[in-house]
């Protein structure tokens, strides 16, 4: 039996998180919206900066659906579906400012207090943990629903508590990931029976001679290789079973990825 590998560093425990958010009415194309990576200028791909928000309550995640139970058989809950899935995220708006006024009780004019009213949104999650960060863009507008207000109150912080009701694609999907392995790059090498040598050859670097068919063997080949070395850490990750087809994901973009065997061929796709 396999012993199940614990990875800490899986784990999530954010130390910052900004919320970003465009109003349905702004939003050509959302596709267009989506950050090539954690770091791109957000501003400038149309999202607007809420601001302050709730540390201690953070960015809430609310599952539903309905299960349905089926007896039957002489047994009971002998089958159990789930359905109508949903999926409500928020956050708890600390500033009173021009972004913040577009969800909370707007107005008919920017300078107007407005009862609650129908609100579509786009909304982005941008969180970080350590050195790593993640975006999380919504696929479609939802409604942002302003579910508690702390009113304004003497010496009191004033705060704002919005949840998003957010709906699904075509693919039941809502948000997209963007993170660090959002580049990466996997290639897949096939290598014949008949090969007893090959070499790799990765955006104009080539490898020396690679005489054994395993994961760690082409891993340790490309990792030697400035164009991979270039790459953000780990530069390279091959797997798969000794003899191939053998899976080498590259950390970033990478060009000309192609092998040479000796004896046989060996395909890169």
């Amino acid at each position: 039996m396999t012993t199940p590998v614990i990875n800490p560093d899986a784990t999530v425990i954010p130390d910052k998180a900004e919320v970003w958010i465009a109003l349905k009415s702004d939003v050509t194309n959302i596709a267009d919206m989506i950050p090539e990576s954690v770091d791109a200028d957000l501003a400038e791909l149309g999202w607007e900066f809420v601001g302050l928000v709730d540390a201690e309550k953070g960015i809430p995640l609310e599952p539903s659906g309905e299960v349905k139970e089926y007896d039957g058989f002489g047994h009971p809950r002998f089958r159990v579906k789930f359905k109508k899935g949903k999926l409500n995220t928020g956050f708890t708006a600390l500033e009173w400012n021009s972004v913040t006024r577009k969800v909370v009780l707007p107005g008919s004019a920017p300078n107007k207090i407005g009862a609650p009213k129908d609100v579509q949104i786009y909304v982005l999650y941008r969180f970080v943990d350590e050195d790593r960060g993640v975006c999380w863009p919504s696929l479609r507008p939802g409604l942002a629903e302003l579910t508690a207000h702390g009113g304004i109150i003497d010496g009191e912080l004033s705060w704002a508590e919005i949840t998003v009701h957010h709906s699904t694609d075509a693919a039941g999907d809502v948000f997209e990931v963007v993170d660090a392995s959002s580049d990466d790059v996997a290639k897949t090498f096939t290598i014949a029976n008949d090969v007893t040598a090959y070499t790799a050859t990765v955006s104009g670097q080539t490898t020396a001679s690679i005489t054994t068919k395993t994961a760690t063997a082409l891993q340790t080949a490309l990792r030697l290789l400035s164009t991979v070395q270039a790459l953000p850490d780990p530069g390279v990750t091959v797997a798969g079973p000794s003899g191939g087809p053998l899976v080498a994901t590259f950390t970033g973009p990478v060009s000309g990825v192609s092998a040479t065997g000796t004896g046989g061929t060996v395909t890169v796709a």
